[in-house]
């Protein structure tokens, strides 16, 4: 083996163009799986990056409507009665939170954990200490103490060395840093690292919870370590020996009869955590992430086909040194065992070099996943051992794939036959192998064109859809509660104000106000409707409800069709309006006039009766997917909305805006402004995972296409190089030079149709696989095959244009002289 590689070296160092070229699609191949894999690997496989984590479970509770955390109370009293972990501890939810840093407030990640979080996750501090079980002691003096993760220490603190002491407000509530943690720390949530981490204890600080102890508030995710020689089943039933009495103890005591019932009823799961817990981006990139492995794995098998074609073209050229080595004495296994080394180095430099070009792709790919994310992502993607070994097991495969079929043409040679042939014999047999590589290329860059046309497509259609509403010159003001900011406030008298001020500001045309973001917010509150003249037994219409303010059907363009819109006069005194759209209307009252007419929403008692008093237009306001989705307007007026967003019509630039009405927010003290974008930017973040499907999956297809032009261009070149006698004695016996261009054409065109006859079905089946990621086209959309296939067959022709009207002007008496 050792001889057979550095024979290869030497041959590879002798023809440098041709090792170049291979190297390079190899490295594009392999380094675009690689960078792929290591997204997914980071993302949906890699294991917490703690202590074994295999032993880390997750306790959930059981009940209809599927698992839910617990109450603290019910956190304590398991951990009082459990015996088969090291430790339980309890992590809150980590949503966005005021935090204070020199006098400049953020939305930044906080979490509430119980004393046991960082020490059973065999976590180390890099700076001062972690939290401990004396810090969340209800009766402690260090309550009030937080540990700030790595990444929050780097960009509020510029990394200072002496941040441990130093103070931090809170939603308000001052806390002292007493540690940071160690890079690519994310406790329970890949990718999402808690950047403050505060006691349990600390909690009602951070929400309106009463108290920690409230027994019907279910809000904490618990976790464990199993003991050494304890198994999750083991866990399991010990758990359920003592779980009826936990419920018991723990029911809460303002709890009447069904509801009671209902909370005694629930069940525990048990489940592994060495993943953690759900994350936000798992959810968003996790289909997304496998469409792209698909993609660059056919990508790969695209590149060892046009690989397998120039490794034939080159053991036909060198049919003349392997006979004469056989002649000599050498074994067909030595030459198949030369050619396969040969493969094999090729394909290991292509994997070293493809790790170069994956190391910054996926750093790429993440910037492109995460734009626009308003909290911190952190994703460790260095490359461990498992990606390690897949790059060494897709090289090792990439080289036997495309090292077979030149070394079984070696296996097969006469060598009696081909020492008697020339150089033009010596080529019979080799085409009818590149021929049907270069049908199966072809086939393999149609599936990819097709896939990634629909997904363009989709996402074009997405892009440029009609939503029912003016989007142009109108801006979205995210607004966030200051610390203490709702505290004793009247918010229809706040909210009034507030839009009166941003009014006034030079080039406003128009403000309103949305609890949502536009568009969003798909299920924001989404429940039951039905007129209240029907049974409550009727059947089940789901409608989601939102709160506007008035103006805003006009601020955002949406038509009024009938009835009235809302007016400042509509607040908490007067009985409960709503605006349906029409498709709601439609659905509710078939063929009759909804203004005037009743529904009730929801099981609450304040939408048992609720008066209609117009219909608006479908618009993409809630879902960019659907204008028909059943929508129930409320005005915030009439209930305590807090925080949401101002709707802004202008003739201002976002910029201008922005400063402006900041300041106007400021003034009056109960929030602050989050971002301002336009309308146009939000609906390019919702449309993030589409963009970056589409993006990417065409970049591969285009890769394939000029991979596949390639192989044909070159096995096209070796044909009329072998054929130049041929050729020459057409044109010397009269050929035209039209003539000769059809034929070496005639022949492209046959081997593009071939390719484009298997690939198009082949093509439709796969695109069923992403059917369910596509907008507004079908899986087999008639003028993306079209488009495609004639893409497809334009640039095989001319890749085959070339090597033709280089025939055509081959001068026949050189040709003849030619041996």
């Amino acid at each position: 083996m050792w001889l057979n590689f550095r024979y290869a070296l030497r041959v590879l160092a002798r023809n440098p163009g041709f090792t170049v070229v291979a190297v390079l699609s190899l490295s594009l191949g392999i380094g675009g799986n690689i960078a792929i894999f290591t997204l997914i690997n980071a993302l949906l496989l890699r294991a917490l990056p703690v202590a074994h984590p295999e032993q880390l479970v997750q306790l959930s509770l059981v009940r209809r409507d599927g698992k839910i955390p617990f109450s603290f109370p019910m956190f304590r009293e398991v951990e009082r009665g459990q015996r088969v972990f090291t430790g339980l501890f309890g992590w809150g939810n980590s949503g966005g939170t005021n935090v204070e840093v020199h006098g400049a407030l953020e939305l930044n990640r906080v979490v509430a954990v119980t004393g046991k979080a960082h020490s059973e996750f065999g976590a180390t501090p890099l700076l001062g200490r972690l939290l401990t079980p004396a810090d969340c002691d209800s009766n402690s003096t260090n309550a009030n103490v937080a540990v700030i993760g790595y990444e929050f220490w780097q960009r509020r603190f510029g990394g200072a060395l002496d941040v441990v002491g130093t103070q931090i407000r809170v939603e308000g509530h001052p806390f002292t840093i007493v540690g940071v943690t160690r890079k690519w720390f994310t406790g329970l949530s890949t990718g999402e690292p808690p950047e403050v981490t505060v006691p349990v204890t600390a909690e009602p600080l951070l929400t309106n919870m009463p108290s920690i102890e409230t027994r019907s508030m279910l809000w904490l995710s618990v976790f464990g370590r199993l003991k050494p020689g304890v198994s999750i089943e083991q866990a399991r039933a010990q758990l359920q020996s003592f779980w009826p009495d936990v419920l018991l103890s723990t029911v809460s005591t303002q709890t009447p009869g069904p509801r009671r019932d209902l909370f005694l009823s629930m069940g525990l799961e048990v489940a592994p955590a060495a993943r953690g817990r759900r994350s936000d981006l798992r959810d968003q990139f996790a289909r997304p992430l496998y469409v792209l492995a698909g993609i660059v794995g056919l990508i790969l098998l695209v590149a060892c086909v046009n690989l397998a074609n120039l490794m034939l073209a080159r053991a036909a050229a060198r049919g003349h040194e392997m006979s004469v080595r056989v002649a000599i004495g050498a074994t067909r296994a030595s030459l198949v065992r030369q050619i396969l080394t040969e493969s094999l180095t090729l394909s290991l430099a292509g994997g070293l070099l493809g790790l170069a070009f994956a190391f910054w792709g996926s750093r790429l790919l993440l910037l492109l996943m995460t734009a626009g994310n308003p909290l911190i992502v952190s994703l460790d993607l260095s490359p461990d051992f498992r990606i390690l070994a897949v790059t060494i097991c897709i090289a090792v495969l990439t080289g036997i794939l495309f090292g077979l079929a030149p070394a079984w043409r070696a296996s097969r040679e006469d060598p009696a036959l081909m020492l008697q042939q020339n150089a033009r014999g010596s080529s019979r047999g080799a085409g009818s192998i590149g021929k049907s590589l270069i049908v199966v290329q072809v086939a393999l860059s149609l599936v990819l064109l097709l896939g990634a046309g629909l997904l363009v497509n989709s996402f074009h259609r997405l892009r440029t859809i009609d939503t029912g509403f003016r989007t142009q010159n109108v801006l979205e003001i995210g607004l966030n509660p200051v610390p203490r900011g709702y505290e004793g406030i009247n918010f229809t008298s706040y909210r009034r104000e507030l839009l009166a001020g941003v009014a006034r500001l030079p080039g406003v045309i128009s403000v309103a106000f949305s609890e949502t973001e536009i568009p969003g917010a798909q299920d924001y509150d989404r429940d039951v409707i039905s007129p209240t003249a029907e049974a409550v037994t009727s059947a089940h219409r789901m409608a989601i409800g939102v709160r506007v303010s008035p103006k805003f059907f006009s601020t955002m363009g949406i038509p009024l069709l009938q009835g009235r819109d809302f007016t400042d006069a509509d607040d908490e005194h007067q009985p409960r309006f709503a605006i349906v759209n029409r498709s709601l209307a439609s659905r509710l009252f078939q063929g009759g006039d909804a203004v005037g007419q009743s529904v009730r929403f929801s099981v609450m008692p304040e939408y048992q009766s609720v008066q209609i008093v117009g219909v608006v237009d479908d618009a993409r306001v809630l879902n960019l997917r659907d204008a028909t989705a059943p929508a129930l307007y409320f005005c915030a007026y009439q209930e305590q909305v807090q925080a949401g967003n101002l709707i802004v019509r202008t003739t201002q630039s976002a910029d201008a805006l922005a400063t402006a009405a900041g300041r106007e927010i400021d003034s009056l003290g109960h929030e602050y402004a989050l971002h301002t974008k336009t309308i146009d930017q939000v609906i390019g973040q919702d449309l993030v995972e589409e963009r970056v499907t589409a993006t990417l999956s065409a970049f591969f297809a285009g890769l394939a296409l000029m991979l596949a032009s390639i192989g044909l261009y070159g096995l096209m070149s070796y044909a009329v190089v072998r054929r130049t006698r041929e050729i020459g004695i057409r044109v010397a016996m009269g050929a035209q030079r039209g003539n000769i261009l059809w034929i070496v054409l005639r022949e492209t065109l046959m081997l593009a149709l071939g390719g484009i006859a298997i690939g198009v079905p082949a093509g439709l089946v796969a695109s069923r696989l992403i059917a369910s990621m596509l907008f507004g086209v079908t899986a087999s959309d008639l003028p993306t095959v079209v488009i495609i296939s004639a893409l497809l067959l334009v640039v095989s022709l001319v890749a085959g244009y070339l090597p033709a009207f280089r025939a055509s002007n081959i001068d026949p008496i050189h040709a003849l002289r030619t041996d």
